[in-house]
């Protein structure tokens, strides 16, 4: 019969065979996408144990990172780079689209391999923590909040108004020039498939498809011509910030727990987000309720604009 410990993370217990060295997020990926049999392809163990030793070395650098666990980061990122622990790293392709639960399997394993040595629990996340160390000043999240920001834009954006956007809703106002830029996107994908299907359908030096093929292409370099002249001129040139409405979306933004990290630590500062979220309360009223900071501290590390460029926050 299988031996497990009892792994924790922001979302509670979870049992994990005890011979094991990754945690409780990777178990909850193999539990939750056990699709296919897809695994993560070899070279990213190989690509992402690289990014960790440069990390380490970088905040160790940046006196974020103490000696100790700085030396049994990379002494365990060796380990992995010469071919050992490859098989603690079972997570399937078919996972979150971010990556992070890859990113966390590297972080849990690297963070217990670092325990054995130092001759501590495993799973006690001493004296290197996944998140706190391992994963210091890194997110495997960058490019997919892009996206879902790009989505949230139509209510940060005020658009002109340059015609009545409904026949049925006063004053609404549409986002025309991009409904008919996209339209103008899948004809001219469209026309591609079609004249790749004409081009396919040559025989020998003869093809039967050129009238087709030149029209596509003629009337694609036209749609997007005026499509792009008229997506300027009515909606880029004349769009303005709602600041009203960024400045309520940033003050609300669970993702600015991120800066406390280095003042609390992840797993308070996870416990403040899940605090504001299941009580509706803003990221300072949680983080002052629980009594994890006082309000002054909160203002001075928990500040949009000195994260918009490298920032790291400090106790002091």
């Amino acid at each position: 019969m299988e031996n497990y410990r009892t792994e924790v993370d922001s979302l509670g217990e979870v049992s994990v065979p005890s011979d094991k060295l990754w945690g409780a997020q990777t178990q909850r990926s193999i539990e939750h996408f056990s699709i296919g049999r897809e695994l993560m392809p070899r070279e990213m163990i190989t690509a992402y144990t690289v990014l960790k030793k440069a990390a380490a070395n970088a905040n160790h650098a940046g006196k974020r990172l103490d000696y100790q666990a700085h030396s049994l980061i990379t002494q365990v990122c060796d380990e992995i780079l010469a071919g050992q622990h490859h098989d603690m790293f079972p997570l399937h392709v078919w996972m979150t689209g971010s990556g992070t639960q890859f990113n966390m399997n590297l972080n849990e394993v690297i963070s217990n391999r670092c325990c054995l040595l130092a001759g501590t629990p495993l799973a006690s996340k001493k004296p290197v923590h996944p998140n706190d160390h391992v994963n210091m000043s890194q997110s495997s999240n960058d490019s997919f909040p892009a996206a879902m920001s790009i989505a949230a834009a139509v209510a940060e954006l005020l658009i002109p108004e340059n015609e009545p956007g409904s026949s049925i809703m006063p004053g609404k106002v549409n986002p025309t020039q991009v409904e008919a830029l996209t339209m103008v996107a899948v004809q001219v994908m469209a026309n591609d498939v079609a004249v790749g299907f004409g081009g396919a359908g040559g025989y020998l030096e003869m093809n039967v498809y050129k009238p087709l093929m030149i029209f596509n292409v003629t009337q694609s370099i036209t749609l997007l011509t005026d499509g792009c002249t008229n997506f300027r001129r009515f909606l880029v040139e004349g769009t303005r910030p709602n600041v009203r409405k960024i400045r309520e979306y940033v003050d609300r933004s669970l993702m600015l727990v991120t800066a406390l990290v280095p003042v609390i630590g992840y797993d308070r500062a996870s416990a403040v987000a899940h605090h504001a979220a299941e009580h509706d309360l803003t990221l300072k009223a949680a983080a002052l309720e629980l009594g994890f900071v006082d309000g002054q501290t909160f203002d001075r590390v928990v500040d949009p604009a000195k994260m918009v460029r490298p920032y790291v926050a400090t106790t002091a």
